[in-house]
C-alpha cells in the first residue's frame, strides 16, 4: 500500500498514541468519525480505540451511515493497514451485515444494540443484541428479548405477561432458528440507557427451555408487589374486623377494663365487683362448673379460679377470651380442710374461643396501639 507524504509526516510528528487524534478518532466505544469527518459509524469496543481509524464511503443520514455503504477500519500504526471491511446496508451508523432488521437500531455501550423487531399483541419486541469486540452486530446473539408493554396490558397480570413472553420467544425463534439460551424480559418503560449507560432492568423475566420452549425461572415484580398490596389490604381489613368484634364484645358485656392474670392476682380488690376482660387457658377443672386457669397471653403466669363455666370449657391448648366479674380471694372449689390457700376468683359471664395462640385473631389490631392499655379503664368504640 502506498503512503502519501503528508500522512507520513503526520504520523512522524504526532505524539505517540495520538496520531491522527482529530479526524477518525473516537472513544473506546461509540460513533467513530470517518477520516474525512463526513459520516459516522458505530464502533464496537476494540475498533473504537485510538489504534483504529475509519474510512467510509456511501449513504449518510443525519451524519451517520444509513443505507448502502462501505466502512474500512484502518490500523494506524501499520501504515493504515485495513483491519476489517464492512460493506452493505447500514442503519443509524450500525452495520447490518445482511441481517434482516425490521425497525430502528440504537447502539449502547458494552457492545450492545437495542433493535426494534416488530410487535406481538400488546407489546413491542426488541432484541438486545451483541457484537464481538471487533466485529459487527450479531442480531441473533441476544442478551434478551425485551417486551415493552402497551397500555392495555396489566403488568401485574401473570397470565397476560406469560402469554406475551411466549409470543416474544416465538417471534425470536422464527427470526433466529438456531438461537439458544434465550432470556425474555418484560418492561413497562422505554428500553433506553440510563445516565450511567446501563439499560433498565426488566419488570418480569424468564428463561426459555431450548427443548420444550416452556418458561422457567419466571418472576414478576409487579405481580409480587400487587400481591403484597392485596395481602396488606386484606390484613388491614381483618384487623378492622377484629377491632369491631372486640369492641362489640366489650360493649355487650360492659367490660370496664382489660386486664392480665398477673394484675388480677396482684390486686383483685381494685376490680372487685366489676366486669373485666382477659385471656386465659385451662389449667384443670376443679368441679363441673369451676376451673383453675392461668393467663393465656404467655406460657407462664399466676393461677386464677374461674367459676360459672361448663364441663365443655375449651382444653388447655386453646386460648379463651372471657368476660368475668371479679370476686374476692377464695379457696379452691376442690380444696380440703388442710389446704387453706386462696386464689383470686372470677365469675364467668361470657367467652369466645380464639383461633390463634394468645388470641391474636382478636387482639392483633391492638399490638403497639395505645387504644388498649392492660389494667386501665377501657371504653369500647
Amino acid at each position: 500500500m502506498r503512503t502519501t507524504l503528508p500522512l507520513l509526516l503526520a504520523l512522524t510528528l504526532a505524539p505517540a498514541g495520538h496520531a491522527l487524534a482529530g479526524k477518525g478518532c473516537s472513544d473506546t466505544t461509540g460513533f467513530s468519525d470517518d477520516i474525512d469527518g463526513r459520516c459516522q459509524v458505530w464502533a464496537p469496543s476494540m475498533l473504537g480505540q485510538r489504534d483504529y481509524a475509519l474510512r467510509y464511503h456511501g449513504a449518510c443520514k443525519n451524519g451517520r451511515a444509513d443505507g448502502k455503504g462501505k466502512a474500512e477500519w484502518l490500523y494506524r500504526y501499520a501504515e493504515m493497514k485495513v483491519k476489517a471491511t464492512w460493506e452493505g446496508d447500514f442503519r443509524n451508523g450500525v452495520f447490518l451485515d445482511g441481517q434482516k432488521v425490521k425497525g430502528a437500531i440504537e447502539p449502547v455501550s458494552g457492545d450492545k444494540y437495542v433493535v426494534e423487531m416488530g410487535s406481538v399483541s400488546g407489546a413491542d419486541v426488541l432484541f438486545i443484541s451483541r457484537s464481538p469486540q471487533d466485529g459487527p452486530m450479531e442480531l441473533c446473539k441476544v442478551d434478551q428479548v425485551a417486551l415493552v408493554l402497551g397500555p392495555k396490558v396489566a403488568a401485574a397480570d401473570d397470565e397476560q405477561v406469560r402469554r406475551l413472553m411466549n409470543d416474544g420467544a416465538k417471534l425470536y425463534r422464527n427470526a433466529c432458528p438456531n438461537g439458544r439460551n434465550l432470556r425474555v424480559g418484560v418492561f413497562t418503560e422505554a428500553v433506553k440507557p440510563r445516565p450511567n449507560g446501563m439499560l433498565p432492568n426488566p419488570m418480569a423475566n424468564a428463561r426459555v427451555d431450548d427443548e420444550t420452549g416452556n418458561l422457567s425461572g419466571y418472576s414478576n415484580e409487579a405481580a409480587a408487589k400487587a400481591k403484597q398490596e392485596q395481602q396488606r389490604a386484606e390484613y388491614a381489613q381483618k384487623q378492622e374486623e377484629a377491632r369491631k368484634q372486640f369492641n362489640d364484645f366489650s360493649r355487650k358485656q360492659g367490660i370496664a377494663a382489660w386486664v392480665t392474670a398477673q394484675q388480677i392476682e396482684e390486686n383483685p380488690f381494685r376490680w372487685e365487683g366489676k366486669t373485666v376482660g382477659l385471656v386465659v387457658r385451662l389449667e384443670r377443672m376443679l368441679t363441673r362448673d369451676s376451673a383453675l386457669v392461668r393467663g393465656g397471653l404467655r406460657d407462664w403466669g399466676p393461677q386464677l379460679q374461674l367459676k360459672g363455666i361448663t364441663p365443655d370449657f375449651p382444653e388447655s391448648r386453646r386460648s379463651v377470651l372471657i368476660a368475668a366479674r371479679v370476686s374476692k380471694r377464695e379457696r379452691l372449689a376442690d380444696s380440703n380442710e388442710n389446704n387453706s390457700a386462696t386464689y383470686a376468683t372470677l365469675n364467668h359471664l361470657d367467652s369466645r374461643v380464639c383461633e390463634r395462640d394468645g388470641c391474636g385473631d382478636w387482639l392483633s389490631w391492638a399490638r403497639g396501639d395505645r387504644e388498649l392499655v392492660w389494667g386501665e379503664p377501657f371504653t369500647a368504640r
